[in-house]
């Protein structure tokens, strides 16, 4: 056996002793209280034996004695036999395994010298971990201090290179201002040229900077260059403009707007070059426009057709007169004034409000094709090309100029010329229906312009209404005095419809139809005064007639073409608004407006009343019997209270109805034929007017008989044979529809 194995197995012998010491130990530990246990002394009773069972009832050996039923002693020798037994076989079972504990023992040594030398490697690496850590430190306290320093240099890069680049000139620069010609690319050199300048003039590092005086000499001169050829550019530009049939509008679209920052660039930096560009533009285009417009306002002038001057007037004593001197004067008249039968009829003269926005007249095209204009649409012809000239050329100064001062000042010899023509072609103007027509046309382009945003005309709209309304009051003081002033008002027992009442229904209705939708109270009351003026006229005509009756049909036959008038221009006014044909509105005169409302009722009062006054005189040439009595009776009855079942009043009884009753019904016919007769011959001059006055006399009349009629009722059975043997009513009214087919 090796020393080893000896050594091992000593070592093992000792280990087993020492562990079956402890064993023994146990043993004797546990057996000594069953020793000690007397079952048989009298000191225990059966109170403490079943305490102690209780304490040990756990402990292994006394479970065995009591499950047995052995002699402890002889249990505890068994078990000591079965300790040594189990030693021995333990020793043996060592013994065999010898070898393998020796290689165990030798792994177990190897691996603590293993470890061993782990411990020191892991010691040193310990070591070098606090180095390590000590130098990372040192690492983030220098990476600190080399990011303050980036950002600092950055800083300063940033700052010094803005400042570098801000004021240093690269040669690309230098050559596209001093060599290259003005295009987009110039003007790109331009804004970067730009803003050098600006950052040397507000910079105040830059201002105090020894760069900005070495660079200060070539900035300048870079800048005096830029501006030199720009202006050389702008103004060959703007003198381009002089020459004639030049498109001025092509030329700023095309040319001058594609450099708009050339002037901006001047405005800047070049503040004496851009007011000389400012104006030599102002200049140019003021002179060009405005000889446009005057060569335009030339050509339309050949275009106008001649309108109503100072001599039509509705009073006028041409025709206010009759006769041999009538006639007289009247040749003499149409050597100097033209006979215009139409000078107060609005005709298609309102149609210029449904084109307001067509393109403006051509006058070249409108010689060739041989067309004429009254004046309102010359007006509205130059109105519009003066808003789309003043439109383009007011955006354009602001794109271009950014000053709307510059359009104002180019402008104004253009409105001066327009104005200048307008003022004149007032002067000469009496024409109350193109003064109208130019006052809504001038309304109607104010609101085209404030729907285009443009306002650079609002004035100029002002002024011309400022300009026209003076003359439109003037004329209609004009037309009014005639009336007036009309001397010979003497009607020569002529019942036709009177020129001045011609003239005066023609000019009521274009005036009203034109102020339907405008409402212009200075205009209704100028209409209102001359109503009452053309009434009064016609009254004071009528009274010079020999008969009354001449002067009452003369009354109704004017009243009546006056509401003829006023109907059909009611009419028109609603299909001109889309209202379509006649309608009730267009009777009463609502398409006419207020005033148009008014005017005609003020008609139809007069025109009823003359109606009456001539009806009841026909009636009692006619039928004087029946009236008389009628109303003599009636007044009697309502003399002493008037009640239906009242007897009639003393002197209209049966005895008195009966003769009047007898003398209708026997010549009832023949007078209703004479009537009829005798008032279509003093209506002849109006036939329609005639049937209408007849139509009253007839329904009159049978009122009257009616009447009549109801007082027999009250005269008791005398009264009822009476109207037994009268003409029925039925037979009148029969009779009267006869003549209104005839």
């Amino acid at each position: 056996m090796s020393p080893a194995l000896q050594s091992f197995l000593q070592q093992d012998t000792e280990t087993a002793e020492a562990a079956h010491r402890v064993d023994n130990t146990t043993v004797e530990g546990a057996m000594a209280p069953l020793g000690d246990l007397d079952i048989t002394t009298s000191d225990n009773g059966l109170q403490g034996l079943e305490a102690a069972l209780e304490r040990f009832a756990d402990h292994d050996v006394l479970r065995a004695v009591l499950d047995l039923g052995s002699d402890p002693k002889e249990y505890g020798r068994q078990y000591e036999a079965q300790l040594r037994s189990a030693e021995l076989e333990s020793i043996q079972d060592y013994i065999a395994e010898s070898d393998n504990l020796v290689a165990l023992h030798g792994q177990i040594s190897s691996c603590d010298t293993i470890l061993a030398s782990m411990e020191e490697m892991l010691g040193k690496f310990q070591g070098d971990l606090g180095n390590i850590s000590t130098e990372i430190r040192a690492l983030q306290e220098q990476s600190q201090s080399m990011s303050v320093k980036l950002k600092n240099r950055r800083a300063a890069e940033g700052r010094l290179g803005g400042f570098i680049e801000a004021l240093a000139l690269p040669p690309v620069l230098v050559e596209g201002i001093m060599q290259s010609e003005v295009n987009e690319t110039f003007q790109e050199h331009l804004l970067l040229l730009h803003k050098k300048l600006d950052y040397a003039e507000k910079d105040e590092v830059a201002l105090s900077s020894a760069a900005l005086r070495d660079v200060a000499p070539e900035l300048d001169a870079l800048r005096s260059k830029a501006v030199a050829k720009a202006r050389d550019f702008l103004m060959a530009r703007i003198y381009a403009l002089r020459k004639p049939k030049t498109n001025i509008q092509i030329l700023q679209q095309n040319v001058l707007l594609r450099g708009k920052y050339l002037v901006t660039f001047l405005r800047l930096h070049g503040r004496e070059v851009f007011t000389e560009i400012r104006a030599a533009y102002v200049d140019t285009l003021s002179r060009v426009l405005s000889s446009h417009f005057r060569a335009y306002l030339a050509a339309i002038e050949r275009l106008q057709t001649p309108a109503a001057g100072p001599a039509d007037v509705v009073g006028s004593a041409e025709v206010a007169t009759g006769g041999m001197m009538a006639m007289f004067a009247k040749g003499l008249a149409a050597a100097a004034v033209r006979d215009r039968s139409d000078a107060f009829q609005l005709g298609e003269r309102g149609a210029v409000l449904g084109h307001l926005d067509q393109a403006a007249i051509i006058p070249h095209v409108a010689t060739a094709e041989g067309h004429k204009y009254p004046y309102e649409v010359l007006f509205r012809s130059l109105n519009k090309l003066l808003m789309d000239t003043a439109t383009s050329e007011y955006l354009f100064c602001l794109d271009f100029f950014q000053d709307q001062a510059v359009f104002t000042e180019l402008f104004a010899a253009t409105l001066g010329v327009v104005e200048g023509s307008l003022n004149a072609q007032l002067l000469e103007t009496s024409d109350l229906i193109c003064l109208l027509l130019m006052i809504r046309i001038n309304y109607h382009h104010q609101l085209i312009m404030n729907k285009r945003r443009i306002p650079c005309l609002d004035d100029y709209f002002d002024r011309v209404n400022l300009m026209v309304w003076p003359r439109l009051k003037a004329a209609f003081d004009l037309q009014l005095n005639s009336i007036k002033q009309c001397g010979n008002t003497s009607i020569h027992d002529s019942v036709q419809v009177h020129p001045i009442t011609q003239r005066y229904t023609q000019l009521t209705s274009a005036m009203l139809v034109l102020n339907a939708d405008y409402q212009d109270g200075q205009l209704d009351g100028s209409m209102e005064r001359l109503r009452y003026a053309a009434m009064d006229l016609l009254i004071r005509m009528s009274r010079s007639a020999t008969r009354k009756r001449i002067g009452t049909v003369f009354m109704i036959t004017n009243f009546d073409h006056v509401l003829t008038g006023l109907r059909e221009a009611g009419m028109k006014a609603g299909q001109m608004t889309g209202a379509g044909g006649p309608t009730a509105a267009a009777a009463t005169g609502n398409n006419l407006g207020q005033m148009g409302a008014d005017t005609i009722k003020e008609f139809e009062d007069q025109l009823s009343t003359c109606t009456n006054i001539y009806v009841e005189e026909v009636l009692s040439e006619h039928f004087s019997g029946l009236l008389t009595f009628v109303k003599r009776a009636e007044a009697a009855n309502k003399a002493r209270g008037d009640r239906p079942d009242a007897p009639p009043a003393t002197g209209f009884g049966a005895a008195e109805a009966g003769p009047v009753v007898r003398d209708f019904s026997t010549r009832w016919a023949s007078a209703i034929e004479q009537q009829h007769r005798d008032t279509m011959r003093e209506f002849k001059a109006s036939q329609g007017c005639g049937r209408q006055v007849l139509q009253a006399a007839m329904t009159q009349l049978l009122l009257y008989y009616t009447r009549l009629l109801e007082l027999l009722k009250r005269c008791g059975p005398e009264g009822a044979s009476l109207s037994r043997d009268a003409v029925t009513v039925p037979s009148i009214m029969y009779e009267i529809k006869r003549y209104n087919r005839s």
